[in-house]
């Protein structure tokens, strides 16, 4: 079958040597990436769900949840929950199917509930958080496109890879404050590493939550502070050694005053901060205003018919592989457009850009790219298996 396939020189500087680079990641415990959890979650839940007791996946777009930041007083060595965080979870379903009733509120209630379990130490759902549902019928004219799998909307995606060296740093040492060094110090999970590269020169702004209960006073803060600082800085250092890396972090905090960044449950959800999906990273894990990305909301989306998720995903994977298999392919960047009601491996345009490191990007080379997008549009299913076991990164 003929695919709708470009493969293009990238025109332009490349990502490493224009003079200014700015990336964010937000860390799994910010309001947004915590909304960007949820959604997914319900998503993964009702599709198990519907499959295990239905025999199918049905539609769905659990794609908008809200937080509601809550109000708490904390300092050093106590916190108190004054007003819980509420959690509103909208989108839509399919609430029955051939006379069955679907549990949708039940179901993702829970998942809600499950998902800020397994990823927050500190925020606990019963306690600290109201999960009300909202979610509605789907749309009559949507269901078809689950049903025979095609494109429910139109819409693209995009993805790009490799990471910058700046990216990398960012996007590294955030998973380093989230998994590593929320082992060793009394930090949240509601970490965000703003990056900065100027030339040679790469700047780290860290906002870096403690445990209130955990900190007897300003001079210990102060002193895990300093620790977590110099923690990050040497991982990071590691990540880049041609370019001089600085970390700051906390740089709201003032020391004369008593000012520091003291959190209840590690989030700044519970107190001032709200939370929307799709207000996070994208599928790469970070947030790159240098870069092409869609703004299309990945999380909460149906993995069978949603091309704001799918293509998503699958213009991620496509790039990777590029820059695995092609040895010129210095970069690549992947877009891919869809028309409603294709067939979701024929996609209106699949386009590919390279940065090839000879220079020029050969024939030899553009026939390698095709092929691997005509074999991941070939195989686009099997996007929906990695998503359904949760095992991309959608934030």
């Amino acid at each position: 079958m003929e695919r709708n396939i470009v493969v293009t020189e990238t025109n332009g500087r490349f990502i490493e040597d224009i003079p200014v680079e700015i990336v964010e990641r937000k860390g799994i415990g910010h309001p947004d990436s915590l909304c960007d959890g949820i959604a997914e979650r319900i998503s993964v839940e009702y599709t198990r769900w519907c499959e295990a007791n239905l025999g199918l996946p049905l539609h769905h777009n659990f794609d908008k949840v809200q937080l509601v930041a809550g109000d708490v007083q904390v300092g050093f060595g106590y916190g108190e929950l004054l007003r819980p965080i509420r959690i509103q979870i909208a989108g839509r379903g399919t609430p029955e199917y051939k006379g069955r009733k679907i549990p949708v509120d039940a179901l993702a209630i829970q998942a809600a509930k499950t998902h800020v379990r397994e990823t927050m130490r500190y925020l606990d759902p019963e306690k600290h958080m109201v999960v009300d549902c909202y979610a509605g019928r789907g749309s009559g004219e949507l269901m078809h496109t689950v049903e025979e799998v095609r494109a429910n909307d139109t819409s693209f995606g995009c993805a790009h890879w490799p990471r910058s060296n700046v990216e990398t740093a960012v996007f590294e040492s955030a998973q380093y404050l989230n998994y590593e060094l929320i082992n060793q110090f009394p930090i949240g999970e509601d970490v965000k590493v703003m990056g900065m590269r100027r030339g040679d020169d790469i700047l780290l702004t860290c906002a870096v939550p403690f445990i209130g209960p955990q900190v007897k006073d300003l001079t210990e803060y102060l002193e895990a502070k300093r620790s977590v600082q110099e923690s990050v800085q040497a991982f990071a250092q590691k990540l880049t050694q041609r370019r001089r890396m600085k970390v700051d972090v906390n740089m709201a905090d003032n020391d004369e005053t008593g000012e520091a960044y003291l959190t209840l449950t590690g989030t700044s959800a519970e107190m001032g901060d709200d939370g929307s999906v799709g207000r996070g990273n994208r599928v790469t894990g970070l947030i790159t205003p240098f870069r092409s990305a869609s703004l299309e909301a990945a999380a909460g989306k149906n993995p069978i018919s949603h091309v704001g998720k799918i293509y998503n995903v699958l213009s991620l994977l496509a790039a990777q592989e590029i820059v695995a298999k092609v040895p010129s392919a210095k970069e690549a960047s992947v877009y891919i457009l869809s028309q409603i009601g294709h067939p979701l491996d024929q996609p209106l345009i699949c386009t590919a850009s390279i940065t090839s490191s000879n220079g020029t990007v050969s024939e030899a080379d553009r026939k390698k790219v095709t092929e691997i997008l005509n074999e991941r549009l070939v195989n686009v299913h099997q996007v929906r298996e990695l998503i359904a076991n949760r095992q991309v990164m959608l934030y």
